[in-house]
């Protein structure tokens, strides 16, 4: 899998490409493969969020996994599509995004990785 160099990503397996005045945000390859075939993904609709709260949860056949908020901000629309058929993640993770949200300040992109400092941290 390629991973793009046009977003951001944090230790949590998070990515977040910006979107106009928000972001879109979506799970990284590595960890649509650690959670193997998804099969739910539950957000907590309109929802204000603290960095480091779940923003809600995605399930698999083998486990399930909080999403972690990279930031303070709320959630703004869902996507439709992962409700409907949240398998496609897994198809194509850095396409299907997951939710969008807004940041209650301005991100600062020092405060994520980069493409090549995220490959490093999964490397281990």
């Amino acid at each position: 899998m390629t991973y793009p160099d046009n977003i951001i990503y944090s230790k949590d397996h998070i990515w977040l490409k910006l979107n106009g005045d928000s972001y879109i945000l979506g799970i990284t390859d590595f960890a649509q493969d650690l959670l193997g075939d998804i099969v739910y993904v539950e957000i907590n609709k309109n929802s204000e969020f603290k960095k480091n709260q779940a923003l809600g949860s995605i399930e698999s056949v083998k486990t399930a996994s909080d999403i972690i908020a990279p930031e303070n901000g709320k959630i703004t629309l869902i996507n439709p599509e992962i409700e409907s058929s949240p398998e496609k993640i897994n198809v194509d993770p850095f396409n299907i995004w997951i939710c969008r949200v807004e940041f209650m300040s301005e991100v600062e992109e020092n405060d994520f990785l980069s493409k090549d400092k995220y490959l490093d941290l999964i490397k281990t």
